[in-house]
């Protein structure tokens, strides 16, 4: 029994001594697994913390450089690797082989003008583009400058140069090679020489040439915007002159020719006549113009040519005084004006009918008074002539015939006949005008009045086409006036 309990015991301190074997050895497993794990972690951190080192460096070495990065483009211009300096050399290489090319010649004949980029001040921003294609990249963290790099790589980064330029600078240079080029068109001109056998003369018309310059800045502006450059041919536009030979040619037919007598007149009237006639000879009357007779022919004094002579004083007296007679210049002109068409402006009619007219037919005038005013309502000049011949006085207006052979007659009808008066006698107590007992003196003759409509009728081809008033005239009744002296006998009575 004591045998048995020995062997017990022996195997509960064997079984005891295993179990502590055990677990040294798991504890020695334990142990060892975490020196190899701690181990292995280290190992691990280190490597990790190496490649980082490599990765940075290599971040480093992408985006580090002095150079250009890979894909970078400006223009046709590939400057991945380049310094700045050599980029640099080469786009403004670039640029300025572009700016030579802009070049314009603008030809006319044998003139050339030349324009270049330094005259339109032209540049090409290509210093600006190269400091943003270097700038690409080299901005942000380390990791975003490498990110922007390869992204730059892989995608491309291209950047275009712009030209800029002011065509403005060449405005006033394109205007004066217009003006250079273009002249004006020269009018026919005709001249009037009232006493000549060949009363007209008339010169060529020259055309004229017009350069828009508008137009050629505009061309320029188009070749820019679409990189065209080279001759621009000038073509300017020839300019017709408005009044032509043929056109002055019409102007030299004598519309109208009018005439007055001057029979019965003293020397002295027919002097005055002719002399305000004569003041109106070779006038020019353009279209719009209005011709006044006191103005042309001026103030009737003695100092201008002329002479007394009878003249219908306020009174309705004839008296004499400077320059009577001109109404028969007036009413000669008046006449010529109204068979030539010519719109009568102003006009008065005489305070009673005058011997070388037809009532209603007579224009008088007084010198800062009553005018004679026609106005030239046509599209081209008339021309005035006057002479006399004999005992007679004209006036011819040339111009721009009537279509189909056409002519204006004037006439007037008496409408009305208004007895005078019976005439004043008045006692001439001093003598003024009667010297003589018994006799008398007509001071101012006893007229009849009348209502006068006058008349002009328009024919062509010898056939009435219109018929228009011209005027209604009143002449008022003049009561006369007799001075008188009793005769001796009639005195004593």
């Amino acid at each position: 029994m004591k045998e048995t309990n020995v062997s017990a015991m022996e195997i509960t301190q064997a079984s005891t001594r295993q179990g502590n074997a055990r677990r040294i050895v798991i504890s020695l497993l334990v142990v060892f697994l975490v020196l190899s794990v701690v181990c292995f972690a280290g190992y691990e951190v280190r490597k990790r913390i190496v490649d980082y080192k490599k990765w940075i460096q290599h971040m480093r070495e992408v985006v580090e450089v002095p150079t250009f990065y890979h894909g970078i483009w400006i223009d046709d211009v590939d400057l991945g690797g380049m310094t700045f300096e050599e980029a640099s050399s080469i786009l403004q290489q670039k640029a300025n082989e572009k700016l030579e090319k802009i070049r314009f010649e603008l030809v006319y004949g044998g003139k050339r003008w030349v324009f270049t980029y330094k005259d339109i001040n032209a540049y090409i921003d290509w210093d600006i583009k190269i400091v943003e294609a270097y700038e690409a990249g080299r901005r942000g963290t380390l990791e975003e400058r490498y990110n922007k790099v390869k992204e730059i790589e892989a995608n491309g980064l291209k950047l275009q140069t712009s030209l800029y330029y002011d065509l403005d600078r060449i405005k006033s240079d394109i205007e004066a090679i217009a003006d250079e080029i273009s002249y004006d068109a020269v009018d026919a001109e005709i001249r009037f020489y009232p006493n000549r056998a060949h009363k007209f003369e008339i010169t060529e018309e020259k055309s004229g040439l017009y350069l828009d310059a508008h137009e050629v800045f505009n061309t320029i502006k188009q070749m820019m915007e679409k990189g065209e450059y080279g001759e621009i041919l000038l073509t300017p536009t020839p300019v017709a002159p408005r009044v032509t030979k043929a056109d002055l040619q019409k102007l030299t037919h004598r519309i109208v020719q009018f005439s007055t007598s001057l029979e019965g007149s003293s020397e002295d009237r027919k002097h005055n006549v002719r002399l305000a006639l004569s003041k109106l000879n070779g006038y020019r009357l353009d279209p719009g113009e209005v011709l006044s007779f006191n103005q042309v022919v001026g103030p009737r004094t003695a100092k201008a040519g002329f002479r007394p002579a009878p003249v219908i004083m306020p009174d309705k007296s004839m008296q004499d005084d400077y320059g009577g007679g001109v109404c028969q210049a007036s009413s000669t002109l008046y006449n010529a004006a109204l068979r030539a068409n010519l719109e009568i402006v102003e006009r008065y009619h005489h305070s009673f009918p005058v011997a070388y007219l037809p009532a209603g037919l007579d224009a008088t005038v007084s010198y800062g008074g009553a005018d004679l005013k026609i106005k030239n309502n046509r599209e081209t000049p008339v021309f005035i002539r006057t002479f006399s011949s004999g005992d007679n006085v004209y006036v011819e207006i040339y111009g721009e015939p009537f279509p189909n052979n056409g002519y204006i007659e004037c006439t007037s009808v008496i409408k009305e006949v208004v007895p005078a008066p019976q005439p004043k006698r008045i006692l001439d107590k001093q003598g003024k005008y009667v010297k003589q007992p018994g006799g008398q003196y007509e001071y101012v003759k006893s007229r009849n009045g009348y209502r006068v409509t006058s008349y002009k009728t328009y024919y062509e081809n010898g056939k009435k086409v219109w018929t228009e008033v011209i005027a209604n005239d009143y002449y008022r009744p003049i009561q006369g006036i007799i001075y008188y002296r009793p005769s001796a006998e009639e005195s004593e009575k």
